[in-house]
C-alpha cells in the first residue's frame, strides 16, 4: 500500500465513523473545517477524492532571459564605473532596448560573470581593449614591459620604508626593507626613524655584505623620491659603485617588488604578532623580523 493509499484510507473512515456517530472531529483530531473540506471532496470525486494532492514542483529562482542578460553586460563594458542601481534605470530608456530589471538582479548578473566591483569591471573592459588593440600610451607601456628589468641578483635592488605604527612603551616604528627584482630575495631591519643616516647604514651595514657573502654584487638600486633617499643616500651608493635609481612621480606601481613584500610581512607578521606579543622594545621587534624572514 501507498503512502497515498493509506491517507485515503484514513480520511474516508474519519467520514464513515462520522455517518455513524455524528461528529468525530475531536476524536479525530481535525477541525471542522477540515473535516467538511474532506467531505465536499468525497461527495464530488468519491474516495479517490481524499488522496492528498499533489505539492506544486519546486520553483528556481528566476534568471534573465539572454537577450537581457547581454544588454546589462554590453552597457557594463560601456560604463564601468556605474553601478546596478544606475545601470538599471539606463536600460528602462529606448536606446538600451527599455529593459524593465531591478538593482537586485543586475547585482545578480554581476556576480554572476564576476563583475560584481568596479574594478572588475574595469579589468575586464581592459582586457576588450587590449584584444581589440584600443590602449592607452600608458596601458600599452605596462603591457610591453610589465615589470622592472633584472637578469640576475644584484642587478636591480627595490628599497622602501614603511611605517608600522607607533607602539606603547616602544615608541614609532619603520621598516626598511629590500626586494631584489630578479629573485624576490628580500632583508629588512627596523628603526625609530627614518633618516638618510638609517637608510645609509641599511645599504652599507646590511645589504653590500649579505650579496656579497651570496656571491653577488649591487649594480643598482631604485627608490622613491623620500628624503631619506636624498644626496647623503646618492653619494654613498657612487662611492660603492651603485647606480641609484628613482621611481617616476605617481608612479609607485614601478617599485612594486619591495612594496608587495612589505604587504605581505604586515599580513603575516606584524597583524598577527601584536595579537599574541607585547613588545617592550625594537629589538624584540627585530628578532621576530629575521626570523620571519
Amino acid at each position: 500500500m501507498t503512502l497515498d493509499d493509506s491517507v485515503r484510507r484514513h480520511r474516508l473512515a474519519i467520514l464513515q465513523r462520522a455517518a455513524l456517530l455524528g461528529s468525530v472531529t475531536q476524536e479525530a483530531g481535525i477541525s471542522r473545517t477540515l473535516f467538511y473540506r474532506w467531505l465536499q471532496r468525497y461527495l464530488r470525486y468519491g474516495a479517490e477524492g481524499l488522496r492528498p494532492r499533489p505539492t506544486r514542483p519546486t520553483r528556481w529562482p528566476r534568471q534573465a532571459i539572454p537577450a537581457l542578460e547581454h544588454a546589462v553586460l554590453a552597457y557594463a563594458l560601456l560604463w564601468p564605473t556605474h553601478g546596478q542601481a544606475r545601470l538599471a534605470l539606463q536600460l528602462r530608456q529606448p536606446l538600451w532596448g527599455g529593459w524593465r530589471i531591478s538593482a537586485s538582479s543586475v547585482y545578480a548578473i554581476f556576480r554572476r560573470h564576476g563583475l560584481q566591483t568596479r574594478w572588475e569591471r574595469l579589468t575586464r573592459l581592459e582586457a576588450h581593449a587590449a584584444t581589440d588593440g584600443l590602449l592607452t600610451e600608458r596601458t600599452r607601456r605596462r603591457l610591453v614591459r610589465p615589470h622592472v628589468e633584472a637578469q640576475r641578483p644584484g642587478d636591480l635592488v627595490c628599497l622602501d620604508a614603511f611605517y608600522i605604527g607607533k607602539l606603547k612603551g616602544v615608541g614609532k616604528v619603520w621598516q626598511l626593507t629590500a626586494c631584489d627584482a630578479a629573485c624576490s630575495y628580500g632583508i629588512a631591519t627596523l628603526v625609530p626613524r627614518v633618516t638618510q643616516q638609517a637608510a645609509i647604514q641599511f645599504l652599507r651595514g646590511q645589504l653590500v655584505p649579505a650579496y656579497a657573502r651570496a656571491g653577488h654584487r649591487i649594480q643598482a638600486v631604485l627608490t622613491d623620491g623620500g628624503p631619506e633617499w636624498q644626496a647623503g643616500f646618492g653619494a654613498a651608493c657612487r662611492e660603492l659603485g651603485i647606480s641609484h635609481r628613482r621611481t617616476r612621480p605617481r608612479h609607485a606601481w614601478t617599485n612594486g617588488f619591495v612594496k608587495r613584500l612589505q604587504g605581505t610581512i604586515l599580513t603575516e607578521l606584524w597583524r598577527v604578532a601584536f595579537r599574541r606579543t607585547y613588545y617592550r622594545s625594537i629589538a624584540q621587534l627585530e628578532h621576530d623580523l629575521q626570523a620571519y624572514l
